[in-house]
């Protein structure tokens, strides 16, 4: 357990530095523009404007344990995507420990309603896949699966294509590590308990979008059983969900397929957006 514990830790350094490095060599390179969608500085998506109307919207909500992270330090994944000819949103949401649930969800779903009004043509006639990192597929079940939320943001769930997590806290009972439960008591504050506001609770009806959980086989941080878990929760109410395991991986490094990494299995998910 020590030694994953440190490899995980390992395995981030060279996707931080890809990600930089990224990050400076396209600062030449201008395909990208800042949305505001509400007041808050964090109320705003990066939006790639893709060349291929055909393909569909791409909408990547970033990781970070719901304390950190930001639409600019993932150009590489807007990049990925762009190159390719998608149009493609980065959200940015409110950040614990100032903001707690369900505020990041509240901003995923006001970004989101603001996107749709302001790309219609992109949203409407070719649909949306939301894909989501660590925290992100929290935040990406609620988008695509919660119907309170999705009526109350006048949020047409018919809209999505299919939904990918990428190594998601997807099943907060499946969350065994010390650090993943110190990350969701910070994110949900006093108010709420694990059990009660747990994302997979909210496939409760027949699911007809596709879902694809990749997760790496040595993740410590998030443990692989919140793909598995919900991927049969979504088989149970007529899926069709799928698990892809990705051999020798750990938590952060799943991200390095759209940065550079595992080309087989980056067309796997490239061809599950497609087809």
């Amino acid at each position: 357990m020590r030694t994953l514990k440190i490899e995980e830790y390992l395995a981030r350094i060279p996707l931080i530095f890809k990600l930089f490095h990224h990050d400076l060599a396209m600062k030449q390179y201008v395909h990208y523009k800042d949305v505001k969608y509400g007041k808050d500085k964090k109320h705003y998506y990066r939006l790639y404007s893709g060349t291929n109307p055909e393909l569909p919207l791409i909408f990547f909500i970033h990781g970070g344990g719901w304390w950190h992270g930001s639409p600019k330090v993932l150009a590489a994944i807007g990049h990925f995507f762009y190159k390719r000819g998608y149009t493609v949103v980065l959200p940015a949401y409110r950040l614990v420990p100032k903001h707690t649930y369900p505020k990041q969800i509240k901003d995923i779903m006001s970004a989101f309603s603001h996107v749709v009004k302001t790309l219609p043509n992109a949203c409407l006639n070719h649909q949306v896949a939301v894909i989501g990192f660590s925290a992100g597929g929290e935040l990406g079940t609620h988008l695509v699966f919660d119907q309170v939320m999705q009526d109350k943001y006048r949020i047409d769930r018919t809209l999505f294509k299919c939904f990918i997590s990428l190594s998601g806290v997807l099943d907060f009972t499946k969350c065994r590590s010390v650090h993943s439960k110190h990350l969701i008591k910070n994110y949900l504050g006093t108010k709420y308990e694990p059990t009660k506001v747990n994302p997979i609770r909210l496939i409760k009806q027949t699911v007809n979008t596709p879902v694809m959980c990749i997760h790496g086989s040595k993740d410590k941080l998030i443990d692989v059983q919140n793909a598995i878990s919900f991927t049969e929760t979504i088989n149970r109410h007529g899926g069709p969900a799928e698990v892809h395991m990705l051999k020798g991986y750990h938590h952060s490094d799943v991200m390095e397929l759209l940065i550079g990494k595992g080309k087989a299995d980056t067309d796997k998910l490239l061809d599950f957006i497609q087809k």
